[in-house]
């Protein structure tokens, strides 16, 4: 890539990562492919069948997300990728469901159709991360469907404690609690990609919820100069050699 090609990448992840090309002074072209609202375990998991006429939202991506999660699109797309992929973790906090096939995400599209069915169960979550615990596994299995030489840039993101005046945020027990869950949940991650991966660990100080989000006002979304640094920091991480690193 040369300076002036636009920056060719996909994201797994939430809008905090595709915020990069939406918000701020400079953001990101869009991204080639966006698979959100799936987890690790749910994207190397066995695919499900699925009913289109049985998804009644008339939410475009939602149902696409619905569909994507039970064919697992993402585990067969990514691999054949020629350029960066955009990894966070923030859905990882989505409650995950068992359909007798496999594991899918349960998104609230997903729940207002499908939650309850029966052979349906709820899949337990890992919450403490045992290098032989599921979640482990998982990465080591995602790992494993890429290429050894595809470029991964791991957004290491977490929630925000403080809002802008230094006040803590409205939900600062489960912010504290997600992000003690994160912390070790990248260090698998990052672990099990190896060399492929180029971590960006953005400054707390830039982690401060913005009221005037168009998501909301949660401890997730963040500031304008939070996505001005983000997109430099990826911008930069796809022209580097591909190693661990802060």
């Amino acid at each position: 890539m040369t300076p002036d090609e636009p920056l060719q990448y996909s994201i797994l992840g939430t809008c905090v990562t595709r915020d990069a090309a939406d918000v701020g002074r400079a953001p990101l072209n869009r991204p080639v492919k966006f698979f959100s609202r799936t987890r690790i375990q749910s994207i190397v998991s066995t695919p499900s069948p699925i009913d289109p006429a049985e998804i009644t939202t008339d939410n475009v991506f939602n149902r696409q997300v619905i569909l994507q999660e039970h064919r697992k699109t993402a585990a067969q797309t990514l691999p054949r990728l020629g350029h960066p992929i955009v990894i966070d973790l923030g859905d990882e906090r989505l409650p995950m469901v068992h359909t007798g096939h496999g594991i899918v995400t349960a998104t609230k599209s997903y729940k207002q159709d499908f939650l309850g069915r029966q052979g349906h169960r709820k899949v337990p979550e890992d919450t403490e991360l045992r290098p032989d615990g599921p979640f482990a596994d998982a990465c080591r299995r995602f790992a494993a469907l890429l290429r050894p030489d595809q470029r991964v840039i791991v957004h290491r993101t977490f929630w925000a404690l403080r809002e802008a005046d230094g006040s803590p945020v409205r939900r600062i027990d489960e912010s504290m609690r997600r992000n003690a869950w994160l912390a070790p949940a990248y260090d698998h991650l990052i672990a099990a990609l190896g060399p492929r991966a180029v971590v960006v660990s953005m400054p707390e100080e830039l982690r401060i919820p913005d009221p005037n989000s168009r998501w909301g006002h949660e401890p997730f979304h963040f500031i304008p100069e939070y996505h001005d640094h983000l997109a430099a920091r990826i911008r930069a991480a796809a022209a580097a050699p591909a190693a661990v690193g802060a």
